[in-house]
Parts: structure tokens; C-alpha cells; sequence
């Protein structure tokens, strides 16, 4: 039997963390395409699209940026924030939603 809270995190949260993970995926990809020059930040669309993407994603990477700093070029907080994301979706909301058992 469903909990009266499951409806909650099956039609609300799932998504929008799932939405969420995706964005940081195309923003990975997005910097990636601009480092290797195959999109350039002179075009005003490509612009205002890595501003959306950013605007989305760094406030949820800044914190984690303040415990773990950019090695060089490599920064790990994007990858410990997605699995922060998978973490939360697929384990922790289902367990405190009483979808899955421990």
C-alpha cells in the first residue's frame, strides 16, 4: 500500500529532480562543445542558452565548490552534485516516502 505522502514524490519531486539532473547533463555537454570550439559564446542564442543552463545550475554547485575546490581544470562539484541528485531520487525520497524498504 502506497504512503498518503507517495503521490507527492512520484508526481512532484521525481520529476523535477530528474529535470534538474538532465539540465546539469546539457550544461556539462553545453561547456564541453564550448571548450572544443564547436559553439562559440559570441552568438547571442548560445549565449542566453549557457545563461539559463548556469543560472540553474550553479547555485545548486556553489556550495559544494566551498568544501570541494576546482582541481586545475577539473571540477568535481558538478559530478558530486549529480550524484547528489541520483542519490536523492532513486534512494533517499523513496525510503522517506515509504516506497522502498531499507
Amino acid at each position: 500500500m502506497l504512503q498518503p505522502l507517495a503521490p507527492l514524490y512520484i508526481y512532484f519531486l521525481a520529476p523535477i529532480l530528474t529535470l534538474v539532473f538532465f539540465i546539469l547533463l546539457a550544461y556539462v555537454i553545453f561547456g564541453w562543445l564550448v571548450v572544443g570550439g564547436v559553439v562559440s559564446l559570441h552568438n547571442p542564442t548560445a549565449r542566453q542558452i549557457y545563461s539559463l543552463l548556469s543560472s540553474v545550475v550553479e547555485p545548486l554547485a556553489a556550495p559544494i565548490r566551498r568544501v570541494i575546490p576546482p582541481l586545475g581544470q577539473l571540477d568535481l562539484s558538478i559530478f558530486v552534485l549529480a550524484l547528489i541528485l541520483l542519490f536523492l531520487r532513486d534512494w533517499l525520497l523513496p525510503v522517506l516516502f515509504g516506497l522502498r524498504a531499507w
